[in-house]
Formats: C-alpha cells, sequence, structure tokens
C-alpha cells in the first residue's frame, strides 16, 4: 500500500470521529468493540506488509552476522600477518638505515668526483696486477692455467671498473652540480688518460698524487710480441694495451 492510500484510509476513519463531542470520544475510548469497527473500515494490510518486512530485515542481518562471524578467523589471521608484516617491515627499516648510516661512516663525505676518482685509480692498480701476472707468465713463473684464471679475473675487474668510471663521467659532464652534492667536500681532478674524450675537471686533489694513475696509458711492451697467444682475432684482452681509448 502506498503512503497516498495510507493517508486516505486514516482520513476516512477520522472522518467519522470528526463531529463527536468530548463524551462521546471517551465512550469510544471504553468501548474496544467500537474502536474495533472503526478500524475495521481501514485497509490494515499494510501492517502485514510491515511485518513482513520487518522479518525479511532481522532474517537478513541474521545471516549478515552468521556471515561475518564465519570470517573471525580470517580476521584474526589477517590481523596477525600485517602485525609479522609491519615488525619485518620496521626491521628491514632499520637495517637499511644501519647499513646507510654504516656507508656514510665509512665513505664519508666524499663528492662523485672524488669517488670517480678513486674508482679510476683503482682500475689503474688492478690494471697493473694483470700486467705483472703477465710478465710473471712471460718470465715462465706462471703455467698458463693459472695464469689465464688470474690475468682474466683482473682484467674483467679492469673493465667493469672503467665501465662504471666512464659512465659516471658522463653523468659529471651532463650536470656538474652532481659531483659535489656533499657540504664542505674537497673535490678531486678526474683521470683524463682513461678517457681521452671527456676534459679532465681542473681541480685539486686532496691527496698526494698517484704514480700508479700517472702510467696510464702504458708504453709499448717490446715482450708484447712473445704473448703465447693470438694478437688479433681471440677475443681476450691483451696486456699494456688499453681498450678504452677513444678512436
Amino acid at each position: 500500500m502506498t503512503l497516498a492510500a495510507l493517508q486516505a484510509h486514516c482520513k476516512k476513519a477520522i472522518a467519522q470521529l470528526r463531529y463527536l463531542n468530548n463524551d462521546e470520544l471517551d465512550h469510544i475510548l471504553q468501548d474496544n468493540e467500537r474502536i474495533t469497527a472503526i478500524l475495521g473500515t481501514v485497509d490494515q494490510t499494510y501492517l502485514k506488509d510491515i511485518a513482513s518486512e520487518k522479518e525479511t530485515l532481522l532474517e537478513q542481518n541474521r545471516e549478515k552476522a552468521e556471515a561475518n562471524l564465519a570470517k573471525e578467523p580470517q580476521l584474526v589471521e589477517g590481523r596477525e600477518m600485517i602485525m609479522q608484516l609491519s615488525a619485518e617491515g620496521e626491521e628491514l627499516s632499520n637495517r637499511v638505515k644501519e647499513k646507510y648510516d654504516e656507508m656514510r661512516q665509512q665513505s664519508g663525505d666524499m663528492s662523485l668526483e672524488t669517488v670517480l676518482a678513486l674508482l679510476q685509480t683503482a682500475a689503474s692498480e688492478m690494471e697493473e696486477e694483470s700486467e705483472e701476472a703477465a710478465k710473471r707468465f712471460l718470465d715462465n713463473e706462471l703455467e698458463i692455467e693459472d695464469f689465464l684464471d688470474e690475468f682474466l679475473a683482473k682484467r674483467k675487474v679492469v673493465h667493469l671498473r672503467l665501465v662504471k668510471a666512464e659512465k659516471m663521467t658522463k653523468i659529471i659532464s651532463r650536470d656538474p652540480m652532481l659531483g659535489s652534492n656533499y657540504m664542505n667536500t674537497p673535490p678531486m681532478g678526474v683521470n683524463a688518460n682513461y678517457f681521452p674524450g671527456y676534459p679532465a675537471v681542473p681541480v685539486s686533489v686532496p691527496y698526494p698524487p698517484n704514480p700508479i694513475a700517472a702510467a696510464v696509458p702504458y708504453p709499448p711492451n717490446p715482450m708484447s710480441a712473445a704473448v703465447p697467444y693470438p694478437p688479433s682475432d681471440f677475443r681476450m684482452p691483451m696486456p699494456r694495451i688499453s681498450y678504452y681509448q677513444n678512436n
């Protein structure tokens, strides 16, 4: 039943009481049969609809409550997992902070130019060690298997360091401000012998010059002709040859 129909039935029932005086109204209040007769003129199907809707809502609420209770174990498990992941995340965050602090303590406030110079120096030192291994092999102090293992391992480290240094040089050349990304940091010069195509940065070195870095590229070695492996098609790095000169 619509609201308009319900209001119409209520007005019809009230119309029977509109012209009664107080005594007659009091008499009706005391007469249940008269009240029932008046209400009988009103369509009461809406009461059944309300009762039916009430039962439906109660049933839906009961089903939802049971469904929520059935999901309680999942909720508890999810809450425990969240707490565990939160603890693990906090632990990882603390470990990252410790590693970062340790890295800062070990590296100090170095600029990118300082790191680049140190990287080039390390590459130069490793290249000299590989040349020393080649010299010991030519002097018959190393077997060929030992020589190949040692020489190739050292040359691999050299090439990796040179590639990293080259990339860092390009980064600094694109944005010179990155070279001094820390305050109060003494800058370092870039070893131009490794990268002739890039201009060296005319800055002071915060420690005595390294004679090793000045030795690159190396002068021709008269013993290079006696190297016991092919000089061209075989793609193994050759001693005393710089592989990163710009053509």
